[in-house]
């Protein structure tokens, strides 16, 4: 199995800053830490993923606030693509309503040039953010047609290097991707199923799934079992998944505890914000019927939410991680992780620290795995 390392460039320490701002309130212009010193330290990441022996390195897209400051990932993975030798490089997710397909395409096929004999994973979504869709001036109820469209045009010219289609948002007449593909790249197509909307779209389509939980890891595991019922009814046979898991090593258990307890619930607290998961917004956009639904749960009680992150996701010593991995993998047919070792109001040197020790001691094990696909009996 292989095992990834995700950077996220949070500045969870601006947030009451941010909220106030927003709210009109007389508050300084610019965080207590500096944006772009938490980029430099998130690239020391990449860098220590890259000689530590990681697989892969991800990246994700947001905008505006300070859940994560990745603007373009695309971009930060063609840097990192010069800094390092080894990895991979994913996106967990290009948002795709935010963009023209064409223009996502043919940057993918720039950096699958760029790379060599590495390999490009090229994970998209549909996107939640209310703040997003707005300051990026795309209608969100416009996001459910655009994603469909943008993933039949994005597959087409990955696969064939061509495409003509026309549909209401987007028009393509015989467009040739330069420069050329060196291979069919749609294998390296997935796409984070948050939604049952969106797990009907790709089953259908034949798109891998990404499984970022947004949600708990036990709802997320729902909902990957969900969408292996709707492939197979598509006539297509299981596939592997990919998934996101937040990770905390430590020497003893009472450390890593400490650790991962803070560090995930604030995590979980800055999604909360940034999604502004407990508002009542989602009740009027079409294609978020789904998500009303967790809306109005959360505003009853946003603690399982809260606790969630640090109740399930890998913590503890090597040999603990090792244990929790397994387990998660054996259950969700991963044939990939995206561990996320930077999260919350998290350091720098502390990541790398557990990072680090998760290298040496729990990676080989767990690199050993491999987890069989999903299978329809476990669906059913």
């Amino acid at each position: 199995m292989r095992v990834g390392a995700t950077i996220f460039c949070q500045n969870y320490a601006d947030w009451d800053r941010y909220e106030a701002a927003e709210r009109g309130e007389s508050v300084p212009v610019r965080p207590e830490t500096d944006d772009r010193s938490i980029f430099y330290e998130e690239i020391e990441i990449a860098k220590l993923a890259d000689r530590s022996g990681f697989d892969s390195v991800w990246t994700i897209e947001h905008h505006f606030t300070p859940y994560t400051m990745v603007t373009n990932p695309l971009q930060l993975l063609t840097y990192l693509a010069g800094v390092t030798d080894n990895v991979d490089l994913g996106t967990m997710v290009i948002v795709l309503p935010w963009h023209n397909p064409v223009r996502v395409a043919e940057d993918i096929a720039m950096l699958d040039a760029l790379l060599g004999d590495r390999q490009i994973i090229a994970g998209v979504g549909r996107g939640l953010g209310r703040r997003e869709y707005g300051g990026l001036g795309v209608d969100q109820n416009e996001a459910r047609g655009r994603f469909d469209e943008s993933i039949h045009i994005l597959r087409e010219l990955l696969s064939t290097g061509t495409c003509t289609f026309h549909g209401e948002h987007f028009q393509v007449d015989d467009v040739k991707l330069r420069p050329q593909l060196a291979s069919d790249l749609s294998g390296a197509l997935y796409c984070a199923a948050g939604s049952p909307e969106t797990m009907a779209v790709i089953a259908k389509n034949d798109v891998k799934p990404l499984m970022i939980p947004t949600v708990s890891l036990d709802l997320t595991l729902q909902g990957a079992r969900e969408f292996m019922r709707l492939r197979s009814e598509a006539g297509l046979p299981p596939t592997d998944t990919k998934l996101a898991l937040w990770i905390y090593c430590a020497e003893s258990e009472k450390e890593a505890r400490a650790g991962a307890e803070l560090y995930m619930r604030e995590y979980a607290d800055s999604a909360l914000r940034h999604y502004e998961m407990t508002g009542t917004h989602f009740d009027g956009i079409r294609g978020y019927e789904g998500y009303a639904q967790r809306a109005a749960a959360l505003r009853s009680d946003p603690t399982p939410f809260l606790d969630g992150f640090f109740d399930r996701h890998p913590w503890g010593t090597p040999k603990m991680v090792v244990e929790k991995i397994s387990e998660l993998a054996e259950q969700f047919g991963t044939s990939e992780i995206m561990g996320v070792f930077r999260y919350g109001g998290m350091g720098h040197a502390e990541a790398a620290r557990s990072m680090a020790l998760f290298a040496e001691q729990a990676m080989p094990e767990i690199q050993r795995l491999d987890p069989a696909p999903m299978s329809l009996t476990s669906v059913a």
